[in-house]
């Protein structure tokens, strides 16, 4: 049976800003033990492309690569939310409204450049830029972590390049390495 290739197309937040969101992390992690994403993990995913052959990762390359640097824009994170919400969080991440409609059309590149790759799943969801935090079993926060949420910091960078991700999953959480 052939390896499959388990991959997503992202932004990655660069040093200045990931030291300012693991500075913000440090403060919160002690106040609820959920599983908080590390800080080689923080990304925003522009589409997830699943388990794929070593062949149709070759043709995702391809496709990338004319598209890999964009003109830059400025991304600025603000504000933290939950999917499904706050109230049962599954999942909690970071968000801001400058740079989402700059994401959103590198999104669309990224889909459109991937469309007529054969055996490649199209993944339907709705593009919702967000950065994961930490995810949860529970789908409790409790209230002092809740108050902190409120305080995020404004996260900002420039953004002009693409990166295909490899995640491999562990015992211990998803593991990234870089492919394109």
């Amino acid at each position: 049976m052939p390896e499959l290739i388990r991959s997503f197309v992202a932004v990655k937040m660069p040093g200045e800003a990931a030291d300012v969101l693991e500075n913000f992390l440090a403060e919160i992690r002690p106040l609820a033990k959920i599983r908080w994403v590390r800080r080689s993990q923080f990304h925003i995913t522009l589409k997830f492309l699943g388990e794929n052959s070593r062949a149709v990762t070759e043709d995702v390359i391809d496709a990338l690569t004319p598209i890999k640097h964009f003109e830059p824009f400025t991304v600025e994170l603000s504000f933290i939310g939950a999917f499904p919400n706050l109230n049962a969080p599954k999942v909690l991440w970071l968000s801001g409204d400058k740079g989402a409609d700059e994401l959103a059309q590198v999104a669309k590149r990224v889909s459109d450049s991937l469309s007529d790759i054969d055996g490649l799943e199209q993944d339907s969801k709705k593009f919702r830029p967000h950065l994961t935090l930490a995810r949860l079993k529970d789908s409790y926060l409790p209230e002092d972590l809740l108050r902190k949420l409120g305080e995020v910091p404004k996260i900002s960078w420039t953004c002009d390049e693409l990166f295909l991700m490899k995640s491999d999953l562990k015992p211990s959480g998803p593991v990234y390495s870089q492919i394109l």
